[in-house]
């Protein structure tokens, strides 16, 4: 069964979960974070001008990450027009503060290699999982192409998202879902700091709690 994807099916999700969670996701006086930089990784804000590159980008990966992710996406029949609808949303969503895109960078090619999701905790994850809404500031999620995980770089995004959470950013705590069939990702979930709050069996997904200890 897939699960619901952290943009285009957002459209129908986030409504429903300002209600009790917006206020911890984002005040008015919190910096948004502009950029990480590491060794061979660069995560930035999206913009307008990736547009098509992000779309290309993914559909390298296609079939890889449609099988992995659980969220119905990238479907083989996406379009530069979907695309476009979907980045068109994601900056609006970040003009507005409610919720964040970013991209992942490889440095040495300036290639686009994934994407970072940080939204507010969906009304479901407690309604169906019994996942508190008021403990976690933000869910994170993220894809990255195949052949950067083949590149074991995977390691190194999870190092420099980690650093950027506990230098950068506002929050406390955040919630890491991530679909059972994304083996890579839950394996390097459950061999970091972060700690497993179980699974939903319908949705064939994994819960993982991470505390953001400030530097």
């Amino acid at each position: 069964m897939k699960r619901s994807l952290p943009f285009c099916l957002l459209l129908l999700i986030l409504p429903l979960s300002f209600s009790a969670a917006a206020a911890d996701f984002w005040k008015k006086d919190w910096v948004v974070p502009e950029y990480a930089e590491g060794t061979s990784l660069i995560i930035r804000p999206l913009k307008a001008s990736d547009t098509d590159r992000f779309f290309h980008s993914y559909m390298t990966s296609q079939k890889w990450l449609y099988n992995r992710l659980g969220w119905a996406w990238p479907s083989e029949k996406s379009s530069l027009e979907q695309n476009e609808t979907m980045v068109n949303y994601h900056l609006e969503q970040a003009r507005e503060h409610t919720a964040f895109t970013y991209l992942v960078i490889d440095k040495s090619d300036n290639s686009i290699i994934g994407a970072v999701y940080m939204v507010p905790v969906a009304a479901s994850r407690e309604e169906k999982s019994g996942i508190s809404r008021g403990t976690y500031n933000a869910e994170v999620s993220w894809w990255l192409l195949q052949s950067a995980v083949n590149d074991n770089l995977h390691n190194d995004f999870f190092a420099l998202l980690t650093d950027w959470l506990e230098a950068s950013w506002p929050w406390r705590q955040v919630l890491f879902p991530v679909s059972e069939d994304n083996e890579t990702t839950v394996q390097l979930l459950e061999t970091s700091n972060a700690r497993s709050l179980g699974r939903n069996l319908d949705a064939r997904e994994k819960y993982f709690s991470y505390s953001i200890s400030r530097k």
